[in-house]
């Protein structure tokens, strides 16, 4: 946020001159009055110029103000925006547990926080500056009346701050119920079809209205203590007017006091409190804004998240480039990780992956196998040990391996755009070569166009196995020196599983690959596989002698089906 200092410092300045133009304003205007209404003397034009100038010059400082904060208010949102998606991208700030509450805080929350920029904090620039440059001229004028606005200010704070105290913890359960609201929906959206078959569909959406219903209710909270400290700092704003009102009225009718100086009190006396009312008035936003950041803070990096382990000294970070430098050696040293939802998924995890090598990772469902290529990306930060990739914590500002997901996601376009992603000036016969190496050459015959067959948003014309292939040949294309695959051959055939296997092998030595897998012919295809269970690798060797081993690895091929560990039984005793 320091871009944002010059705004602000420009902000005070204007609400210096304001005051100061205020000031002199009143002075004119009373003495104008009072000349006219008790001298019988007509102001000359260089008196109402001077006036008219004085209006003016409000008008214009005034009109810059507004047009600051506004902006104020959208390069917050910017910053905000950009911080929000690098922690994401980078791995630096924590991952939401649900799509929706993300969409939620990158939407709705910087929305909510940029009124804190644009309102609330002008706002209180100007209630540092105007009341005290009021009291500093008032004061040898009238002590009196300086003294009742002085005594009268910090009433309305305190009791704004008495009112609001839970109005922050207000603010926070709304925005927790939103987020739920949120979540659910997106779920509920994603999940009609399924509730439409199973006769679901009155029970969500009753469901949906208690959400719903809940929100609204937290909502009307807030909104209660929002007017109730307006009404609290409308009645002393008030009330010190009116206190300055009586001791002047009761001076001028005693003669202690002449009507100029009279006049010129009580035309500052409301702009002594608009400042604070101002404030009071924003006081609502600053609020929501507070519970807003507390939201976004931790997804933001922001929070007390134990961070990766920088890089050792004097070892430089991984290659920006991909392809620049040669394959990387990748290490876990004691490793433990958790997710907000739960226990830990990874328990002092040690590994060590050697440069040019393909590693399969095997485990049950759930054991653990996408965090640690996560992890390995820089998609996430360990709880304590660290990850090194290439003798330095990865980090995807500077560092992009090739990352093939589960459930792989094409954008529209054609089958060139999706596969040369990573390499947009690849010729066609390198991308044809890498569709062959990933078993995918029958997406692009010639019946369908070739590599200019369009695909549509969300994979849309394309099986499921097929998204998969494109988005391993998008692997065999990209130039980088890590690969990591989670579940490659999921979906496909046995025969293309078969040819998927082979081509694994053509990733290495420039590469480092780890394959999360679950297929027997990719898990056949590494040189070395480590076999994950209760957050620990438990057993690390080739294929043939963690089978014959009788132990976990053993176990999990036996459980896969009676197919697959009777062809074991009749490899092994051959």
């Amino acid at each position: 946020m320091r871009g944002l200092r010059p705004s602000l410092l420009g902000l005070a300045g204007l609400s210096l001159a304001s005051g100061v133009l205020l000031i002199v304003l009143a002075w004119l205007l009373a003495d104008t009055l009072n000349a006219l209404a008790f001298e019988n003397t007509l102001p000359d034009g260089h008196r109402l110029a001077l006036v008219a100038a004085l209006i003016l010059g409000r008008f214009v400082v005034s009109g810059i103000e507004a047009r600051i904060s506004a902006g104020l208010g959208i390069r917050a949102g910017l910053v905000l925006r950009r911080l929000f998606v690098q922690a994401q991208l980078h791995g630096t700030g924590r991952r939401s547990t649900s799509a929706g509450a993300a969409a939620l805080l990158l939407v709705e929350g910087i929305e909510a926080v940029e009124p804190f920029f644009a309102r609330f904090l002008p706002a209180m620039i100007q209630a540092a500056f105007l009341p005290v440059a009021i009291l500093v001229v008032a004061f040898p004028l009238d002590y009196i009346s300086a003294l009742t606005l002085a005594l009268t200010a910090p009433l309305i704070p305190v009791f704004m701050v008495l009112i609001g105290k839970g109005a922050v913890s207000l603010n926070v359960r709304q925005w927790e119920a939103m987020n739920r609201l949120s979540a659910y929906f997106l779920d509920a959206v994603r999940a009609l079809t399924l509730f439409r078959t199973f006769n679901a569909l009155d029970r969500e959406c009753e469901r949906l209205a208690e959400a719903s219903d809940e929100w609204r209710s937290d909502a009307f909270d807030v909104l209660r203590i929002a007017f109730l400290s307006s009404l609290a700092l409308e009645f002393f704003a008030t009330l010190g007017v009116a206190l300055v009102a009586v001791f002047i009225g009761f001076r001028l009718l005693s003669g202690d006091m002449d009507y100029t100086r009279g006049l010129f009190l009580l035309v500052l006396a409301p702009e002594f409190y608009r400042p604070l009312r101002m404030m009071g008035v924003h006081y609502h936003a600053r609020m929501e804004s507070t519970a807003a950041a507390g939201r976004l803070a931790p997804l933001m990096g922001a929070d007390d998240a134990p961070a990766a382990s920088p890089p050792a000294s004097g070892v430089a970070a991984p290659s920006p480039v991909p392809g620049s430098g040669g394959a990387p050696a990748v290490r876990f040293d004691a490793v433990t990780f958790a997710y907000d939802t739960g226990g830990p998924v990874l328990r002092d995890l040690t590994l060590e992956l050697e440069p040019g090598t393909l590693t399969a990772l095997v485990g049950a469902s759930g054991v653990g196998k996408t965090t640690v290529l996560d992890l390995a990306r820089g998609a996430l930060r360990p709880g304590s040990g660290r990850v090194l990739v290439g003798g330095a914590a990865p980090d995807l500002s500077v560092f992009r391996p090739c990352w093939v997901p589960q459930d792989p996601h094409p954008f529209a376009g054609t089958v060139r755009d999706a596969v040369a992603l990573g390499r947009p000036d690849a010729s066609d016969a390198e991308i044809l070569a890498a569709l062959e190496q990933a078993a995918a050459l029958d997406i692009v015959a010639e019946r369908f166009r070739g590599l200019d067959r369009v695909i549509g948003e969300g994979g849309q014309g394309l099986s499921g196995g097929e998204i998969r292939r494109l988005s391993l040949a998008r692997a065999f294309l990209a130039d980088a020196s890590l690969v990591l695959l989670d579940e490659p051959s999921a979906s496909l055939d046995q025969d293309s599983e078969t040819a998927l296997a082979h081509a694994l092998g053509g990733l290495v030595p420039r590469r480092t690959v780890l394959v999360a897998a679950h297929r027997l012919a990719t898990i056949r295809a590494a040189s070395r596989i480590l076999v994950l269970e209760d957050g620990r690798i438990v057993e690390d060797g080739p294929f043939e002698a963690l089978r014959d081993a009788g132990g976990a690895f053993t176990r999990l091929l036996g459980s896969r089906s009676p197919l697959v560990a009777a062809a074991l039984n009749r490899e092994k005793t051959s």
